[in-house]
């Protein structure tokens, strides 16, 4: 998938300034660059583009800002923010259809959504 556990400078910045500015929902959400083939073919839609960063839009609609990340430009993220307040919910399984994600403790996340007692084996020091 090409993901690199080295920390880069730029995630040292923008992790220090969720600290300080006590913004997590600068946390950013990453999807293949293919979840934007919806728009490029459908009329209404724009997207546009730098080097590293983006757009798409629909005038009357939606509009979002994006990062391009990833050899060959594979991927776009976004802040969490905009996942809840850019991206319309009619819009947003489409996304999730393209979401890219490290693999995730299923009990974890359940506790966190649903919080309560989960039975998850014995308790022991790591």
């Amino acid at each position: 998938m090409g993901f690199s556990t080295e920390l880069k400078p730029n995630a040292k910045l923008l992790f220090g300034a969720m600290t300080q500015k006590k913004q997590p929902e600068l946390a950013q959400l990453f999807f293949r660059s293919e979840v934007l083939n919806r728009y490029r073919e459908t009329e209404g839609y724009r997207i546009i583009r730098t080097d590293t960063s983006g757009r798409v839009s629909k005038p009357g609609g939606f509009s979002v800002d994006f990062g391009i990340s990833g050899d060959g430009d594979a991927y776009i993220h976004i802040p969490a923010q905009a996942w809840v307040y850019k991206i319309p919910q009619n819009e947003q399984e489409h996304w999730l259809n393209h979401l890219v994600s490290l693999p995730m403790s299923e009990n974890f996340l359940r506790g966190i959504v649903r919080p309560g007692c989960i039975d998850d084996g014995p308790i022991r020091n790591w």
